[in-house]
C-alpha cells in the first residue's frame, strides 16, 4: 500500500454498515462520495470487502452433539432455580413489594381526589343553580356580559377587550 488510510472509528463503523448493506440511501451515497474522493480509502475498503467475501469459503464449524446439553447444564449451575431457597446471606423482603403497591394506590387515590376537587363545581355554584333567588342575582350581576354577547363572539382574545375598555375611543364628547 502506498498511503496510510486515516479513518476514525465512526468512519470505519459507517463503512462496515455500508458493506453490510445496512445504510439507507442518503448515508450510503455519503459513504460512496467519500470512497470516490479518496483512492486510498477506496483501496482499503475494496480489500476489506474481498476479505469478507473470502470468509464465505472457509469451512463452517459444526457444534458437537452434546453442545446443547452441556451448555444448559452450565447455565443451570450458574442460575439457581426459583423453587430453591436463596443463597445464604441473601435477604429477601417480600413485604417491600406490598408496601410499594400500597404506596402507589395511595398516591393514585390522592391524585384522583385532588383532580375531582379541582374540576368539580364549587358548592356556591351548585347553590346558585338550585336556588332561584341566587340565580336571578347572578343574572343581574352578569347582565353586561349577556347584553354584549353578540359583540364578544367576534373577539378572539379577552386581552383585546380589556385594552378596548381602557381606551377612550370616542373622545370626551362622544
Amino acid at each position: 500500500m502506498s498511503k496510510r488510510v486515516n479513518l476514525n472509528e465512526d468512519d470505519w463503523a459507517e463503512v462496515t454498515a455500508y458493506l453490510d448493506g445496512e445504510l439507507d440511501g442518503g448515508a450510503a451515497r455519503s459513504v460512496e462520495a467519500k470512497l470516490n474522493r479518496d483512492a486510498a480509502v477506496r483501496a482499503e475498503v475494496d480489500a476489506l470487502q474481498k476479505t469478507w467475501e473470502m470468509l464465505d469459503y472457509l469451512p463452517q464449524p459444526e457444534p458437537s452433539t452434546t453442545f446443547t446439553s452441556r451448555t444448559l447444564e452450565r447455565v443451570s449451575v450458574l442460575r439457581p432455580v426459583s423453587g430453591q431457597p436463596a443463597a445464604p446471606g441473601v435477604v429477601r423482603y417480600p413485604w417491600s413489594f406490598a408496601v410499594a403497591w400500597a404506596a402507589a394506590v395511595l398516591i393514585a387515590a390522592s391524585l384522583g381526589f385532588t383532580a375531582v376537587s379541582l374540576l368539580a363545581p364549587r358548592a356556591e355554584k351548585a347553590a346558585v343553580q338550585t336556588n332561584p333567588e341566587l340565580f336571578d342575582q347572578q343574572l343581574v350581576q352578569d347582565l353586561g356580559v349577556i347584553e354584549n354577547k353578540r359583540l364578544y363572539d367576534h373577539v378572539d382574545n379577552i386581552e383585546f377587550v380589556k385594552e378596548l375598555a381602557g381606551q377612550d375611543l370616542f373622545g370626551d364628547d362622544g
